[in-house]
């Protein structure tokens, strides 16, 4: 199915039948043992239900259902998961068999459980002094005149344009950052861009503030519009080729028993395929491996890098 979606809505539309009812059941018991203040939303390109941080998540494969509750649920419910395939942190649900709510129900009320006295991390309440910084982002964004949809990537708010990334913002202990995405080719007049990291930092660029008196609206607005226009323009730096690496052991086997992930990882870039190879061959323990095999697996289904949440 087409993976431009950005609401679980849109993601059960694209199905059709007996495996569109199989979704809205499955979100329809998701939906009543979650809490009234969990939101939904896509992350790693799958439903996910949000309370104080993943809940739950949940996607159609070919055969079956995949559920996320995470390690611990897996864990909790081991024996009631005995007739199911699971994994670490996943369970596969056949779509030859019924959906076990009460499961379904137990393990969600499970994770309630433990998030419930989490503190969901967000730039606003992790650093609290940006608080005027993010008001007057939050109300200058609308006044762009070139249309940008809010998407969030890597935990935070990210503007994007014909599917670019334009600007995203947050704040740290010292200073309020704005990154501009295609930073490297604004004309920056003013000379407040910076490279966070030399050498590794290509296209982004930041501008720092440590009080928003010092944050002006039209300028910043005149670099949102340009950074727009170097996106109309085509201009953007190419990735850099790697040369093929070849995978071995376990993540090898990993991707031989499951055609959906051995698809996504074939569509990565060489580049992005070996910084997964390595990853897996840095970890000593059969145990370590198989855990970052885990860990990795979402992202890969979503067709991200390894370090993509790095590139800002």
């Amino acid at each position: 199915m087409e993976t431009t979606f950005t609401t679980i809505d849109e993601y059960i539309a694209g199905y059709d039948g007996e495996l569109r009812q199989r979704l809205d059941e499955l979100r329809e018991i998701i939906r009543k043992a979650a809490p009234k203040e969990a939101k939904e939303t896509i992350n790693y390109r799958m439903p996910t239900f949000r309370y104080n941080g993943n809940l739950i998540h949940f996607a159609m494969f070919k055969h079956h259902i995949g559920v996320y509750p995470g390690v611990e649920a897996i864990d909790k419910f081991a024996q009631e998961l005995k007739d199911y395939k699971t994994s670490k942190g996943a369970v596969q649900l056949p779509l030859d068999k019924p959906i076990p709510k009460k499961l379904i129900t137990d393990m969600v009320l499970f994770n309630v459980e433990m998030l419930q006295d989490k503190k969901n991390p967000s730039w606003e309440t992790k650093y609290p002094q940006w608080e005027a910084c993010e008001e007057f982002m939050a109300q200058l964004i609308l006044k762009t005149t070139s249309p940008l949809k809010k998407e969030i990537k890597w935990g935070a708010n990210v503007y994007t344009f014909s599917g670019k990334n334009v600007i995203g913002w947050g704040g740290f202990k010292d200073f309020f950052s704005l990154w501009f995405y295609n930073g490297v080719f604004l004309t920056d007049s003013l000379e407040v861009l910076i490279t966070a990291s030399e050498g590794k930092t290509k296209s982004l660029r930041q501008w720092r503030f440590t009080d928003v008196k010092q944050m002006d609206e039209q300028q910043i607005l005149n670099y949102i519009e340009e950074s727009v226009q170097t996106i109309r323009d085509g201009k953007e730096i190419k990735p850099e080729k790697a040369s093929p690496k070849k995978v071995e052991g376990l993540l090898k086997e990993a991707l031989d028993n499951d055609v959906q992930f051995a698809h996504a990882f074939q569509k990565l870039t060489p580049g992005k395929q070996k910084d997964y190879i390595e990853h897996i061959e840095e970890a000593k323990q059969e145990k370590t491996k198989l855990a970052r095999i885990d860990k990795i697996k979402p992202m890969i289904l979503e067709g991200k890098g390894l370090h993509d949440k790095y590139k800002r």
